[in-house]
């Protein structure tokens, strides 16, 4: 029996982000569940979305292309990667490439909307 470990995005929804986005990960049948969050400190406001799997069953291509899709349809839309060694990484211009090779890097992924769907 091998060891494998379990890889784990943490995805912040803002603003008006999270019903276009989770229908995204769903489109692209990436299973993900919303986190719930204590604190006894103020905390921002997002929505917190969870994406597990095996490290070698991790669907890194699969999210990659929809942040890419997701982001080229509406000019409010932004997703920022932060990585474990302090790199903050604009995902608008990147291609599916480019954000599958930062994804495993990532500590969160900050997914933002400013307009509501029915604005583009």
């Amino acid at each position: 029996m091998t060891n494998q470990a379990v890889c784990i995005v943490r995805l912040t929804l803002f603003k008006h982000s999270h019903q276009s986005f989770v229908a995204a990960l769903d489109e692209a049948q990436i299973h993900h569940g919303r986190a719930h969050l204590f604190s006894i400190q103020p905390q921002a406001s997002g929505i917190v979305e969870i994406i597990s799997a095996l490290s070698d069953a991790m669907p890194w291509n699969a999210l990659a292309k929809v942040i890419v899709a997701w982001i080229e349809v509406k000019k409010s839309r932004e997703i920022i990667i932060q990585t474990e060694d302090g790199r903050v990484i604009h995902a608008k211009g990147y291609s599916a490439d480019d954000i599958q090779k930062f994804l495993p890097l990532s500590v969160n992924v900050t997914v933002i909307d400013t307009k509501p769907s029915d604005e583009i």
